[in-house]
This record gives C-alpha cells, sequence and structure tokens, in this order.
C-alpha cells in the first residue's frame, strides 16, 4: 500500500516582501512547518517576524513567490473567504487586547463564541488551551491581575 505524502501546513516558496520605497522586510524564504511542529519566530526589531505572521494569516501578500496554508495557495483564496482561513490560525498579538471586565477564561470564551463553537466545545477547549500557554491555574484572574508577558 503506497503512503501518502504528508503536506506541509505552512510552506513559503521563494517569498519576497517589499513595502514601497522601503527594504525589503522579507527575501527569498523558502520554510515548511508540518502539522503538529511547534516553531518559535525570533529575531531582532524589523527582521521582518511580524511580516512573516501577516504572510500567513493573509494580512498581507508577498510581493515575490507563494504562500500555502495545507497545500493551498493563499493567493487563490477569495477575499470574502480570508475569515474562514484565519479562524484555522491561533495568533496572539504582541498589543493583544483582552476585554478588562471579563476574566481569562471569558476571555478565551469570548473568541470561541464569535468563532461559532458550542458552550460544550468551550467548556472542554478554554482549560486545554490555557494550559498551553501555561495559564490554566489563573483562568478565573482578570487581565490587569496578570503579567502582559
Amino acid at each position: 500500500m503506497e503512503q501518502k505524502e504528508k503536506l506541509p501546513m505552512i510552506k513559503f516558496e521563494g517569498v519576497r516582501k517589499i513595502y514601497g520605497d522601503d527594504p525589503q522586510a522579507l527575501d527569498n524564504i523558502n520554510l515548511e512547518i508540518q502539522p503538529g511542529e511547534f516553531v518559535s519566530i525570533v529575531g531582532h526589531s524589523g527582521a521582518g517576524k511580524s511580516t512573516l505572521l501577516k504572510l500567513i494569516y493573509a494580512e498581507e501578500m508577498p510581493t515575490e513567490g507563494i504562500v500555502y496554508f495545507n497545500g493551498k495557495p493563499l493567493d487563490s483564496i477569495n477575499r470574502r473567504k480570508i475569515s474562514g482561513h484565519r479562524r484555522q490560525i491561533g495568533n496572539v498579538f504582541q498589543d493583544f487586547k483582552l476585554l478588562p471586565k471579563k476574566n481569562l477564561f471569558e476571555n478565551v470564551a469570548y473568541a470561541l463564541e464569535v468563532a461559532g463553537v458550542s458552550n460544550d466545545e468551550i467548556r472542554e477547549n478554554v482549560p486545554q488551551i490555557l494550559d498551553i500557554v501555561g495559564l490554566k491555574d489563573k483562568m478565573g484572574l482578570y487581565p490587569h491581575q496578570v503579567s502582559g508577558g
């Protein structure tokens, strides 16, 4: 029996990104991230970390090259369907905006509610999500009670 080749979850092929007259943010990036891999993006200010993430969640498109998500080129996604693509990606922005009158559990639950997740799934998934980021024991605390880091 022939084994099916596993597609990378995220793939960059010869990706280059230039903003106007500014220097290029990314130059000839070739990258594959497999399903289940845990990847950290590190570098100095201006190294292109935010640009790389914006390309993954399709806020930006590359100047050259192709970005794939689950085998599909992101430039082929209809702009009206981009929110569906973004629902498949977990992203915490540097300047994240938590709702100050909701505790951590309620903040994560709210994001899932907006995405159409059922109450049963929310009750099951929120503690797991908070555990992944090391905040399960703080789920009853409010944003001002925990460190931003």
